[in-house]
């Protein structure tokens, strides 16, 4: 609650952002209008966040600069939970990244992804649920391939999806997060992290591009003539455009009637 986080220009195109040990929402709300306005004038900014404790998703950020025009990249790095290729010791973590393209007059594309094979609360919720999760996820305690979650949960480790492709994405995320940003790698975030159950301290790389400074006036009617032959495609949809529909319905939403019952327990 005395979190107080601070930002400040290193150059006109870079953004340094410390989080004053709080929660990374915060230093998102504001910083990233900082961020913002450097790339709205010069085409291309970056910001580096430290000294927080990242727990929410990555697309908030990346929509927030698509809402202002802006191309968004983002990615985080995490406690080790993923092996890298080859390897059966976690040492990357599931290393989120986030992609949003603005499209003016309309919700932009937005995609928010591990680069694990799934996600650990994906993984979590199909151990609480019961159900399997695909071969390649994760491997159990001892090393060996799993379809079962709960090996994978607790004492396993997940895999990089795509093989070495997502094991080099997500060494790709560490060195932006860390290296760049001059902040924890994985490992070393946890050998200070107390396993209490609540988030590692570590860092985040923002990035954001001005498509109308770069591409020129037109950039936006030539994005929606690429959309309109992938969309085209039999079986297709854009990454996020359901959940931008469902944002938009008033319609019930089914809820596990289980879960329910144990958020209520919760507020007891």
């Amino acid at each position: 609650g005395k979190a107080n986080p601070q930002a400040k220009l290193i150059t006109p195109a870079i953004v340094r952002m410390d989080g004053d040990n709080g929660y990374t929402p915060l230093a998102i709300q504001r910083g990233v209008p900082i961020l913002a306005d450097a790339a709205q004038q010069i085409g291309i900014a970056a910001m580096g966040i430290t000294n927080t404790y990242h727990f929410a998703a990555l697309w908030p950020e990346t929509e927030a600069l698509a809402e202002r025009g802006l191309v968004g990249l983002a990615c985080t790095a995490y406690k080790p939970t993923v092996a890298p290729h080859g390897a059966k010791k976690p040492l990357f973590g599931t290393n989120p990244l986030s992609f949003a393209w603005p499209r003016p007059g309309q919700t932009p594309l937005v995609f928010d992804m591990a680069t694990s094979a799934k996600a650990l609360g994906d993984v979590q919720i199909a151990a609480r649920d019961g159900h399997q999760v695909p071969l390649g996820t994760g491997l159990d305690p001892d090393g060996n391939p799993t379809t079962d979650p709960a090996k994978i949960a607790n004492g396993g480790v997940l895999l990089p999806f795509g093989g070495y492709k997502g094991s080099a994405i997500a060494m790709m995320v560490e060195l932006l997060c860390a290296g760049m940003v001059g902040e924890r790698f994985s490992f070393e975030a946890a050998k200070v992290d107390n396993n209490d159950g609540g988030p590692a301290g570590g860092g985040e790389f923002l990035l954001a591009m001005s498509p109308a400074i770069m591409a020129g006036p037109d950039w936006a009617a030539h994005a929606e003539g690429f959309f309109a032959e992938l969309t085209g495609l039999e079986g297709v949809r854009l990454p996020g455009q359901r959940r931008h529909a469902n944002r938009l319905s008033d319609a019930p939403r089914p809820i596990n009637a289980e879960l329910v019952e144990e958020i209520r327990s919760l507020c007891k």
